[in-house]
């Protein structure tokens, strides 16, 4: 029997540092090594990137500027997986079947209510297109349900899988000063709540506070102004860091920091997790979700509240060896292998192959 061909878009594969790029570097590793009796998988990547996948895929390089108005030159496929919401803003090949992964409505909150109506028509189209809708949360589930048309269709969650990288190579950044440090991740956009963070480093002057991730935004400038208004003088926004030391800071920090509430699934929460570390969360969107009961949720915001949170928690959580085997096991529980077979088991569904 002649196998089905199976398209993933990969076009963030360039670009490590974003969640996407993660997910989608690890597609690649996961999928080129695959030899399946009924699928064979092609990638699509972005403009210029060239990579050695090997024989058992097939590529396909996007012009992104040509491609928002074209489909000419894109393969034609027995179902197209476009594996992030991201990936709508242009054309796609000939297909059969077609899978949309819905990360986040994060435009609800950070577009202008113009840009929310073009994003809203446009994931509904694709919904409209879809033979079958994954989610990376349950929550972000229930809002697509909410808020789209699903046409009788069911939101199938699957949450993402979280590459272990506790046995990478790790490097010690160039800013760390020496001091036991709490750390934080992510890119620096209002959302992810960094200044509340620094903000609570006034309680914590034996500590510093490391912020890393792209400082490109524009509210960089505010973290920035936290952090030079912070009579403590203790904390750092570092930009964006290497593997090496992202493995380091996670490893040796004593807490991971994450006020974040705008999620679709809190990847960095669950790679801390990896390490035992002790994890604070706020109580919004997917986090006490993905997270269950082996992270602290903020429940309240406020700079008091959250210091007292952490004061209250992370003196004994480091003397409790059976919390911290906890941890480490429910990070594992979002492995890839879980999350590809539940792939794999939808497009043989979809595609009537076993």
């Amino acid at each position: 029997m002649e196998k089905k061909t199976v398209l993933l878009d990969i076009t963030e594969v360039d670009n490590p540092t974003s969640g996407f790029g993660q997910i989608e570097k690890n597609y690649a590793e996961w999928y080129s090594k695959m030899d399946d009796e009924a699928l064979k998988f092609h990638f699509l990547l972005p403009e210029g990137y060239v990579a050695d996948y090997g024989q058992k895929v097939d590529t396909t390089n996007i012009r992104r500027k040509y491609h928002k108005h074209s489909s000419k030159g894109l393969p034609s496929v027995d179902l197209w997986h476009s594996t992030n919401q991201q990936q709508l803003k242009r054309h796609r090949g000939e297909y059969d079947k077609f899978v949309l992964t819905i990360h986040d409505l994060n435009f609800l909150t950070e577009k202008n209510w113009i840009r929310q109506l073009k994003h809203r028509f446009v994931l509904q189209r694709a919904i409209n297109k879809a033979d079958a809708v994954t989610c990376i949360s349950k929550f972000v589930g229930k809002q697509v349900e909410e808020l789209f048309n699903m046409k009788g269709k069911p939101v199938r969650v699957i949450y993402n899988g979280v590459e272990d990288i506790t046995s990478q190579p790790e490097a010690k950044p160039a800013f760390a000063t020496g001091r036991p440090f709490f750390f934080a991740i992510g890119q620096i956009r209002q959302k992810k709540n960094f200044h509340l963070l620094v903000d609570m480093m006034k309680h914590f002057p034996e500590y510093d506070l490391y912020v890393c991730g792209d400082d490109h935004f524009d509210f960089a400038k505010v973290v920035r102004q936290h952090i030079n208004g912070l009579p403590t003088n203790n904390a750092y926004l570092c930009g964006k860091v290497s593997a090496e030391e992202k493995v380091w800071l996670y490893r040796h920090c004593e807490a991971f920091l994450f006020a974040s509430q705008g999620e679709g699934f809190g990847l960095p929460a669950i790679e801390a997790m990896q390490f035992g570390r002790a994890v604070f969360v706020s109580n919004y969107t997917c986090l006490p979700e993905i997270c269950g009961d082996c992270a602290f949720v903020w429940k309240d915001l406020s700079i008091d509240a959250m210091a007292k949170d952490v004061k209250d928690n992370l003196p004994g959580f480091y003397e409790n060896a059976e919390k911290i085997d906890q941890v480490k096991a429910h990070a594992k529980e979002f492995s890839y292998k879980k999350h590809i077979d539940a792939y794999l088991q939808l497009y043989k569904e979809l595609l009537g192959v076993k």
